[in-house]
């Protein structure tokens, strides 16, 4: 009887810290960039003996993964990738010295830690693009981008940047996750159209 308990409760213990070695090993394979099979069997290693050497108490990971969501952020991740990298490899070998970058303010509309260091983690794996800081008080990411030369540009990285927030939200947030970015986009739309209306018109 005493071992049968022993054992639920060793598997409860098991199952309980899987999920955080697997987010640990998602993050392992975003930092380096490379999801090879070995890459990921490293990870999840080096995950295990952090964990067993830093007796890590249980953390509950709260995601939930929505495979159609999960497609979608890897599609609009991946063509990503492939378009920066082009687009920075090009700038640097037509016009190198008239290439310019800017730090550019994007504020996040989701309060969860995982889903900021995982968005922010994606953010930086793509070219031309670097998370500088993560203000979790006042809900920014600043972030350097490559090319900004324009006003115009900034703002397009910053439909970026949201857009890709949104993805990983979808993807991988729980219902309250979804639910608290929901209304703060609508707040923050709110806010635009707001700020759009008392801006002074121009004379025709």
């Amino acid at each position: 009887m005493s071992t049968s308990i022993a054992e639920r409760s060793l598997h409860r213990r098991v199952i309980g810290r899987l999920p955080t070695i697997l987010w640990l090993t998602a993050m392992w394979v975003i930092l380096w960039g490379d999801p090879s099979p070995g890459t990921v069997i490293a990870g999840f290693g080096v995950a295990c003996g952090c964990y067993a050497v830093a007796k890590l108490p249980h953390i509950p990971v709260p995601l939930r993964i929505r495979p159609l969501w999960l497609l979608r952020l890897i599609g609009y991740f991946g063509l990503d990738l492939l378009v920066s990298s082009a687009q920075v490899a090009l700038l640097v070998l037509w016009r190198p010295t008239r290439t310019r970058g800017a730090i550019v303010a994007v504020p996040t509309r989701t309060g969860s830690d995982f889903l900021l260091a995982m968005m922010s983690g994606g953010l930086s794996l793509v070219t031309g693009s670097l998370v500088i800081e993560l203000n979790r008080e006042h809900g920014v990411v600043y972030l350097h981008g490559i090319p900004v030369d324009s006003a115009e540009d900034a703002a397009k990285l910053r439909t970026q940047v949201q857009r890709t927030e949104e993805l990983f939200v979808r993807a991988f947030g729980t219902a309250a996750d979804v639910a608290e970015f929901e209304a703060a986009q609508r707040a923050l739309e709110r806010r635009t159209a707001e700020a759009a209306d008392g801006a002074p018109k121009e004379a025709p």
